[in-house]
Order: C-alpha cells, then sequence, then structure tokens
C-alpha cells in the first residue's frame, strides 16, 4: 500500500503537467528549413505536427529558413521562432497588455484549437475521374450561416449545368436554372431569409438528379456575437499574431460556433495566401469532415501531413 501512494505521488505532477499545455503551434514553414519540436525528458528531436500542444519544458528548434508560431494559452500573446532563437523553451507567458476581452476570445479559440491535433485515423479514399462523379454540395451544408450571407458552392464537372432551388416551410422559395458551375450568392432582391430558420437547398443535374443540403440562419443574437468576436481576431485587435494564424483562429471560432460554411471560407482564403501552411489544411479536413465530405477530409488531412513532414 505504501509502494502503491509512493508511485501515485511520483506521477501526480508528471499526470498534471501532460494535462496542462501552455502553447499549440499554429505555423509550420518547413520548405526552405527545418522544424523540430523536443518533449521535456525526451532526448530525441521529432517533425512536428500541425495544431500540436506544447508544455513548459518542451523545445522548438528551426534550422535555416524554416519558422514556427506559437500561441499561448490564455490569450498571453505568441511567439515566433526562428533559427535565430532556436532551441526556444516553452515556459507559461504571464499576462499581456491586451483588454479582458482580446485575450477572452483569443484564450477561448486556442483552447478549441489545442484539441484539433489527433492521431491519423482515416485512410484515403480511392478518387474516379471527375466525369464520373456527382456532384458534391460543399456549402451551406449542415451549418449555421450569418444572415445576408448565404452562397451556394458545390463540386463538379464544368461540363454539366445545374439547376439550384432554395426551400422553406412554404415550399420553393427561389431558385436559379441552368447555371454554371462557380458560387452562386444569393441576392438581396430574393425574399428574406429569417433569422432562426431552417432550410434546404437542392442542387440538380439531368445526368445524376438531385442532391439536397440544410441549413439554419443564425438568431440576430448569435450573429452579433460572432461577428464582434471575428472584429477581435484582427490585426488591429491581435497585435503581434501572424495573419496565417489569424485566419486559422478566425476558421476556428467559427467552427466552434457551427458557420462551418464560414470557417471553410477563411481557411480557403488563407490557404491562398499561405499555400504551404499544414495546419491551415488540417482544420480544412476537420471542417469537411464534420459536414461529412469524407473524400475532401481525406485529401485535406493528406495535404496537411504531406506539408508538415516534407
Amino acid at each position: 500500500m505504501g509502494i502503491a501512494f509512493a508511485a501515485m505521488v511520483v506521477l501526480l505532477p508528471r499526470l498534471a503537467c501532460a494535462a496542462d499545455p501552455v502553447a499549440v503551434l499554429t505555423e509550420i514553414q518547413v520548405r526552405r528549413g527545418q522544424v523540430h519540436v523536443r518533449s521535456v525528458g525526451d532526448g530525441d528531436w521529432s517533425a512536428p505536427k500541425p495544431l500540436q500542444s506544447l508544455r513548459p519544458g518542451d523545445q522548438v528548434r528551426v534550422v535555416g529558413d524554416g519558422r514556427a508560431v506559437l500561441v499561448f494559452t490564455g490569450g498571453r500573446g505568441t511567439e515566433i521562432v526562428t533559427q535565430s532563437n532556436s532551441p526556444y523553451s516553452v515556459s507559461a507567458q504571464s499576462e499581456v497588455g491586451a483588454t479582458d476581452r482580446v485575450k477572452a476570445v483569443i484564450g477561448g479559440v486556442t483552447n478549441f484549437l489545442l484539441g484539433q491535433q489527433k492521431e491519423r485515423t482515416f485512410q484515403s479514399l480511392s478518387v474516379r475521374s471527375v466525369r464520373s462523379q456527382p456532384p458534391a454540395i460543399l456549402g451551406p451544408r449542415d451549418t449555421r450561416v450569418l444572415p445576408g450571407n448565404v452562397v451556394f458552392e458545390w463540386a463538379g464537372s464544368d461540363r454539366l449545368r445545374y439547376n439550384v432551388r432554395l426551400v422553406g416551410a412554404q415550399g420553393v422559395i427561389w431558385k436559379r436554372d441552368d447555371v454554371e458551375r462557380k458560387p452562386l450568392t444569393y441576392p438581396a432582391s430574393a425574399p428574406t431569409l429569417a433569422p432562426g430558420g431552417r432550410y434546404v437547398w437542392e442542387l440538380e443535374t439531368k445526368e445524376h438528379g438531385v442532391q439536397a443540403a440544410q441549413f439554419e440562419v443564425a438568431s440576430v443574437t448569435d450573429a452579433a456575437a460572432v461577428t464582434d468576436s471575428l472584429a477581435v481576431l484582427t490585426p488591429a485587435n491581435a497585435k503581434g499574431y501572424t495573419p496565417a494564424t489569424l485566419s486559422l483562429m478566425r476558421a476556428g471560432l467559427l467552427f466552434q460556433q457551427r458557420f462551418y460554411a464560414d470557417a471553410r471560407r477563411e481557411l480557403e482564403t488563407g490557404i491562398v495566401a499561405s499555400p504551404e501552411e499544414p495546419t491551415l489544411y488540417l482544420l480544412l479536413g476537420h471542417v469537411y469532415d464534420r459536414i461529412g465530405l469524407k473524400q475532401q477530409a481525406a485529401n485535406a488531412f493528406d495535404e496537411a501531413e504531406a506539408l508538415s513532414t516534407r
């Protein structure tokens, strides 16, 4: 009994430490250099994983023109690690001079990102030619949307013509026929979508029939709250945070609030600006997985792994 109690006392500090990360890796740039991490108590350096959690005593090492960006929990700021300040030893940071509102928003999103780095549990799916596949609704799909911000998007062949219909409780309220495969914005001249209302939109082709997806328009209160939080995650308010990390955090906030279509578009915009950032692809994979697009999720996860390990 005494031996068991002593062993438990020895293990408790380790368990507490393991349960309390103080930072997350939000950017890993390895095209022109290398990035490695070493966990406290581990003698070996290893390649980092996108959105890897870091604890006090962990180290980050950068060689050449590589770069790593850390975001600390509790809205306590960020650190850019390059060869010049390597190896960087992770430690709990003191309070920064940001407002309580900024720290609360950034802290909440950081805690969410800490839970997104997971071991690979998916398998890439075989892909047939695009011409033989039916169209796939990308968004809005099983998501909330902000009032006045509805964009219908889908994947499919450019050779096909598409019919789009929006259906409410009273039936079809808007439609467009014979359109090309490109984003289609719900026009301001169309009937106003009710806050809190649920809708179904249908995508039809002659070759593949009808597909449908549902979405919900956020309430005025919820829309105002998420818009206010997004305003915090801008260079003017979140000073010192890099553009790619801010894109990641904005998408994380939208994901938390079930605005999956907006999160996907935020990540796609971030990827255009930072096409070699694996963390953006990792979170994009989670978005696709959440809305049931397994092939797109597998592709995004594959890209995240390839970018972080090459």
